[in-house]
């Protein structure tokens, strides 16, 4: 694809859409721009509390500040709060300190624009304690980069809350604790096995059968196996501990990430409660890589909903409530793309 450059605040949203791949909620989302060019997009939820704005604001302006080509800065709201001449504005000591950061990084912010349900409009209008003229969101739909994208084959999805239609679909308990039992007798050969198995589905893309599934399903209850299905995913030779937190030079391979979270999700069509948590968790993983905030705190809700001591969901769990971002989502070369 060409270089998108911003003809209109409507070009500019549009793309923060497709970009992502879903329509962002209650996030703050910052683009590059390095000339007049649309560049990598940051995404992060909106602070549930003034407690700590200055430091949000500079974890925001540090993630943001690695992309070296960047010279400026749009920033969009997406918000549910109410933000007309009635109402207070909202976020105005975050978008102060973000202000600031980002122009002690050397970098100008564009425009500031906050997004509602059905309209979008400048945040700061002629009177500055209210924002400017609303524009309904069907403007973003007759913009001209937003029929190029979608001719493309890129699709906006109405939010990035991991749909799991699949948990439960055909639950098979005894099939798994069966296969867990006969991981005892050699614990060592057995899961070597799975692995095994595992990397042939990710990488030959063959259907699994119901057998294979909950063979791989009981294998992943075992934290050992696990931790190396999750390190040796990406397809690169790096160390475990940089691998987990997309901590790399080298870009991962993305579509081999697909085919495994694929291969996770249809674990969950047998998984019982007692199982789902593993699963979940890695789907979990795999969107913050990607950096998707929000969906992969949506899978550590769900996985410690079915086990409240799953020690990796709870350590990640905390972790994305700290807005940490993974180093993969952090850098354009190495970042998970939807629109190509």
């Amino acid at each position: 694809m060409e270089p998108i450059r911003i003809s209109s605040p409507a070009v500019a949203i549009s793309y923060m859409g497709h970009s992502l791949g879903y329509w962002p909620q209650e996030s703050l989302v910052c683009v590059a721009l390095d000339g007049a060019a649309l560049g990598p997009t940051l995404r992060v939820n909106l602070p549930g509390t003034t407690d700590f704005i200055e430091t949000y604001a500079e974890r925001v302006a540090h993630y943001f500040g690695i992309d070296h080509d960047a010279t400026a800065v749009l920033i969009a709201l997406f918000t549910h709060q109410p933000w007309g001449q009635e109402h207070p504005k909202p976020f105005v000591t975050m978008i102060q300190g973000l202000k600031h950061q980002f122009s002690a990084a050397g970098l100008l912010v564009h425009h500031v624009w906050i997004v509602g349900p059905t309209s979008f409009a400048p945040y700061d209008g002629a009177n500055p304690t209210f924002c400017g003229k609303e524009t309904p969101l069907t403007a973003l739909e007759t913009s001209t980069l937003n029929a190029e994208l979608i001719y493309q084959g890129s699709l906006i999805e109405h939010n990035d809350t991991p749909a799991i239609p699949e948990l439960f679909a055909a639950v098979d308990h005894d099939a798994v604790e069966s296969a867990l039992r006969d991981m005892t007798t050699n614990p060592a050969k057995s899961l070597d096995a799975v692995y095994r198995l595992w990397t042939d589905l990710i990488d030959h893309g063959n259907e699994p059968t119901h057998e294979q599934l909950a063979k791989v399903l009981a294998g992943l209850q075992h934290v050992g196996l696990r931790d190396q299905v999750l390190a040796d995913m990406p397809g690169i030779n790096e160390p475990m501990g940089a691998t987990l937190f997309g901590a790399t030079d080298e870009a991962p391979q993305w579509g081999r990430i697909d085919s495994a979270e694929k291969l996770l999700r249809q674990l969950l069509t047998i998984a019982a409660p007692t199982h789902a948590a593993a699963p979940l968790t890695m789907l979990g993983h795999i969107c913050w890589w990607k950096g998707k905030g929000t969906a992969a705190a949506n899978y550590m809700h769900v996985a410690l909903t079915f086990d409240p001591d799953y020690h990796l969901a709870r350590l990640l769990d905390q972790m994305f409530g700290a807005g940490v971002v993974s180093g993969w989502a952090q850098h354009k070369n190495t970042a998970y793309r939807t629109c190509k």
